[in-house]
């Protein structure tokens, strides 16, 4: 970690009692800092506030938090920005403080460079042996309860493949172990629907605005499995696209109208 900010002050420390670390009562947004400035500011400010709306959570001023990160990411030309809301401390048991509060967390990280790189040859991929769960409650938000994705990522760290793609319980297609997932298919850019499992991505937010002609569907592994081309993305990656599937060689070329809304810059080091 680069840098860190509790509830306004420079500082790695936060109380044990949070409800953040005890229950997950929280959430987060994570962000590319490229030339001092957060990519998709805007909607990252609309996912916390949003998200604080839904889980009923004390949210920050938005001014005020836009200027703050804003002013924190002018100290880097490329980086990570992790955003924490949680419900801070107090309450008995599951029941929160009666008081409007919550701790605010403002984390910078080094950006992984390897991305840049993925970006451009594309990236493997296969299918997991787990599955998420189904939550409407939930579904769609960036909580801090994160323990499918913890067991996601160590699962695949044991395989030979880039990323995985994860169902849920309905053996529904929802999306890569951490990022959003697009394909191809009968010629159509279609994406998984996530009503009841996964998160909604910044990115794949920001796609579906710019072509909102791309098909919202269930899918099951055997339709995907027939798909000429595919990515994943999320707002740190980018867009990697797949050059195989289950040891099935993809076309990684996306249509240039894609390419140039959505893929980054090639970063230069900070």
């Amino acid at each position: 970690m680069k840098f860190c900010l509790v509830n306004g002050i420079e500082q790695n420390q936060i109380d044990i009692e949070n409800r953040g670390l005890a229950y997950g009562d929280g959430l987060f947004t994570t962000a590319k800092i490229f030339d001092g400035r957060v990519q998709y500011l805007s909607l990252h400010i609309q996912r916390l506030l949003l998200g604080c709306k839904k889980l009923a959570l004390f949210a920050p001023n938005k001014v005020e938090l836009t200027e703050q990160l804003s002013q924190v990411a002018k100290q880097y030309n490329l980086a990570v920005l992790k955003v924490i809301i949680t419900a801070s401390t107090g309450g008995r048991g599951y029941a929160r403080s009666t008081e409007p509060k919550s701790d605010l967390i403002i984390m910078v990280y080094d950006y992984p460079k390897h991305y840049d790189e993925l970006a451009r040859a594309g990236i493997t991929l296969g299918n997991s042996k787990q599955q998420i769960g189904i939550n409407p409650m939930l579904s769609g938000l960036k909580h801090l309860n994160r323990l499918e994705q913890v067991l996601l990522r160590q699962e695949l760290a044991n395989t030979k493949e880039d990323d995985l793609v994860v169902t849920n319980l309905n053996d529904e297609v929802i999306e890569a172990t951490s990022a959003n997932l697009f394909f191809w298919l009968n010629g159509k850019l279609c994406t998984p629907e996530i009503t009841s499992s996964g998160v909604n991505g910044i990115m794949r937010q920001t796609i579906l605005q710019k072509y909102p002609d791309t098909l919202i569907k269930k899918v099951t592994l055997t339709e995907l499995a027939s798909s000429p081309a595919m990515f994943i993305c999320n707002c740190v990656m980018g867009v990697m696209p797949v050059k195989s599937y289950n040891g099935q060689n993809l076309s990684i070329i996306l249509p240039q109208r894609l390419r140039n809304v959505i893929i980054p810059k090639v970063t230069a080091a900070s």
